[in-house]
Order: C-alpha cells, then structure tokens, then sequence
C-alpha cells in the first residue's frame, strides 16, 4: 500500500514520529541537566585524580560499606613540615591502629623465631621499642613478635592492604601502619609490586617499592599505588623518639630508608 504526502495515514505517521523526535530531545536534555548538576555538586568534593592522596581508612574494626576514603591533596601536604600538625593528625585518626588489648589470634602456635639472637642483642631487657618495615600478616617469619611476648612496644608497618588487613585480626600489641615506610625525606604514593607463581604466604611476603633504580619485576606482578610516610612523621605521630630494634624488609631500599633517618635528637635509633 503505498502512503501519499496528504493522506490520512501519512499524517498519522508524521504526528507519531514527531512526538517520538520531541520525546528523545526531552529525554536528552534530562541527561545533560543531571549531568551538569552531577559534576557541579562534586566539582569540589575531591581534588582531581592526578591530585589525590588517598590512604584507606584502617582501624581495629572494619569501616561500613557508607564510609569513605580520606582524601588529601598533594597541594595541601607536599609543602608542609613531616612533622606538622595536620599530618599527624591526620595519621593518628586514619592511619595509625593502636595496639590490641585482645588476646592473640594466630592461625597457629608460632615458635619464637630469632630467640637466640635477641637473647644475644638485648638479653633480658623489656622495655624496649621496635620498628618493623615489611611487617608481613603480623604472624608469619616475624622478626619482632618475640620482643613484643617481652613487653617491648613497637611499631608494625606493612604497604600491601591484604597483609595490613590479615595482620589486624592478630591482635598484635604494638601500633600499625598499613603504608610504606618512604625512601624519601617527603610524603609520596609508589608503585607496589607483589610476588607471583608461589605459594601465597611467600607471594605476599616478597612485595617491592618499584622505583626508577628498582624496577626489576622478575617474579613480581604490579599491584598498585601506596602511600608512603617518612618514618619522622610515623614516629612523631605515635610520639616516639627513641627506637631499640629497626627491623627493614623492604626488598632492595633499605639503603634508601636509612638514609632518610633522622640521626639527630628527633629521633634516636641505638
């Protein structure tokens, strides 16, 4: 059948695609408005991606699927003091877990590793205080938790979020950190590496900083990007200035590390 310009059906079928035209423009502009409302509303909220420092809210109990990460621009903290106000408390209420009063939760009896060594190093004392950097799940080849079973305090810190997530159910008794421990004398995010084709406490315990001297992956895989604190600002966040026992694990920066100790009355490392 065919359809002339003036016949009834043609009419009919041009109303019909008219109103169809009318009803996507509308639905159009619908969509731009939400959109330009949308992005006007957050323009504000977070600085731009390239700008982020985002650090996962980590505490003693698991935050609710409604939190939200802390987000810190690099223009509000490259230039400040490691030692400023705002960066400590900033660690303290978002960073820093404080040492469990719960009884131990280990996957199993663990034996005290390096007894003898330390037996050799400190003999009997037991006030002391620890740093361990590459802190692992709290548990496995720890270097520190038989000087914690002595009554010395310390400082866990372990980069990769699976670990520091791991580690929170051991109830160790000493802080934790799940950052890196900075290669530099400034506040920064690094590439992270962790161990692949291995059984998967060891894929975990071999994580790397990948930097522009360390990059080699070899039997690693890239994970992402972590915050890294100097450990002036960590220390000064837990108000320590005098560590016992520096205990680094950072496969291939350790030099880097100690070169940003701050070997002055900031902070004493014996």
């Amino acid at each position: 059948m065919t359809i002339g310009n003036d016949s009834p059906g043609f009419k009919q079928l041009g109303r019909s695609v008219g109103k169809l035209i009318i009803l996507i423009f509308a639905f159009l502009m619908t969509l731009s408005m939400y959109n330009s409302i949308f992005h006007a509303g957050n323009e504000f909220e977070d600085p731009p991606p390239s700008e982020q420092f985002e650090v996962a809210f980590t505490s003693s109990n698991p935050p609710s699927p409604g939190q939200k990460l802390r987000r810190l621009s690099f223009q509000q903290i490259k230039g400040l003091p490691l030692t400023d106000p705002k960066i400590v408390d900033h660690l303290r209420r978002h960073v820093l877990v404080p040492p469990s009063t719960m009884p131990y939760a280990f996957s199993k009896e663990m034996g005290s590793l390096y007894k003898e060594q330390i037996q050799k190093m400190f003999g009997d004392k037991k006030d002391g205080f620890f740093i361990e950097c590459g802190a692992n799940d709290g548990e496995f080849l720890s270097n520190t938790l038989e000087l914690e079973k002595r009554g010395w305090k310390g400082l866990l810190i372990e980069a990769q979020p699976e670990l520091g997530k791991m580690l929170m159910t051991k109830n160790r008794k000493a802080w934790f950190a799940n950052v890196c421990l900075s290669p530099y004398n400034n506040i920064s995010e690094i590439n992270f590496a962790i161990g692949m084709k291995m059984d998967a406490r060891w894929k975990n315990a071999i994580g790397k900083l990948l930097l522009p001297d360390n990059n080699y992956m070899g039997m690693h895989r890239e994970y992402g990007k972590v915050p890294c604190f100097p450990i002036t600002t960590l220390t000064a966040a837990i108000g320590v200035t005098h560590v016992d026992y520096l205990s680094l694990d950072v496969e291939g920066v350790e030099l880097k590390i100690l070169k940003t100790l701050p070997f002055d009355d900031t902070l004493v490392i014996d």
